[in-house]
């Protein structure tokens, strides 16, 4: 079996059992990211790498009202499957949110960030895109930017510093972090409707004057470790993965000074 026959016999198993098992809660089930662009233009999909993005919006008030904690019982159960299949799970990242849980809040792991790229970008596969009908201040889209910017500086401060399994799978981690602040620094300048394979591209043109050559090279390098062709050293890539997040988190804080690092 092909990867693109495993991507679409999940998107086609994973459908089927939300319309047999669970359509009457549904709100929305919507498909983004790179698989769904893979729909439209072909070759945004690394195979084994890249996942297939859904946000499942259910409304369960009137499920078992009388007893709360069976509420969510039977969407787990449905879903469970999907998520211990030695073939599927590592592909499928299901976002699933109540519909009270909307708009998305900051802090959650389905952002304000990704709700608006969702609702830009997103293909209803059943329901509606939910999340078209709700919006977010400017400050607010700012500041969730600055808290992924912060929360991935962190991480790579704390890997820099504990490289205990070695560089290589450090280096996997960082790709997806450097692409993950990359794309929250273009948010915060109100672009939203990427996936990871373009974020270096638009990095460069919004942003290289202000972050400088050294750091647009890592996030070019980002992309490259995540299609397995990646030409720095490991160690020159980790460390210029920790001097490009202090340089957006500058940025971030003061994008008014094009002083590079």
């Amino acid at each position: 079996m092909s990867w693109y026959d495993e991507y679409n016999n999940l998107l086609d198993d994973f459908t089927n059992t939300i319309e047999e098992e669970l359509l009457q809660y549904v709100r929305g089930l919507i498909l983004y990211g790179s698989y769904k662009r893979e729909q439209e233009e072909p070759g945004w999909i690394i195979p084994g790498t890249s996942d297939i993005d859904l946000v499942l919006v259910v409304d369960i008030d009137d499920i078992n009202v009388e007893k709360p904690p069976r509420r969510l019982a039977k969407i787990g159960e449905a879903l469970s499957v999907f998520f211990v299949h030695p073939v599927y799970a590592p592909i499928l990242d299901l976002r699933l949110l109540e519909y009270t849980d909307l708009p998305a809040r900051i802090g959650m792991g389905f952002s304000p960030i990704h709700a608006v790229a969702a609702a830009q970008s997103g293909e209803v596969i059943l329901g509606k895109n939910v999340l078209e009908d709700f919006t977010y201040s400017e400050k607010l889209l700012n500041r969730s930017s600055k808290i992924i910017i912060h929360q991935g500086f962190e991480t790579i401060k704390r890997g820099y510093l504990h490289r205990e399994l070695g560089e290589e799978p450090v280096c996997l981690e960082f790709a997806d972090i450097i692409l993950d602040i990359a794309h929250a620094a273009l948010a915060s300048s109100g672009i939203f409707n990427l996936v990871r394979p373009e974020v270096p591209e638009k990095f460069d043109l919004l942003l290289g004057d202000k972050i400088g050559s050294a750091g647009v090279d890592i996030v070019y390098e980002a992309k490259k470790w995540r299609m397995g062709s990646q030409k720095m050293k490991p160690s020159d890539f980790l460390r210029g993965s920790l001097q490009l997040s202090q340089a957006v988190m500058r940025y971030i804080r003061n994008p008014f000074n094009t002083e590079k690092p």
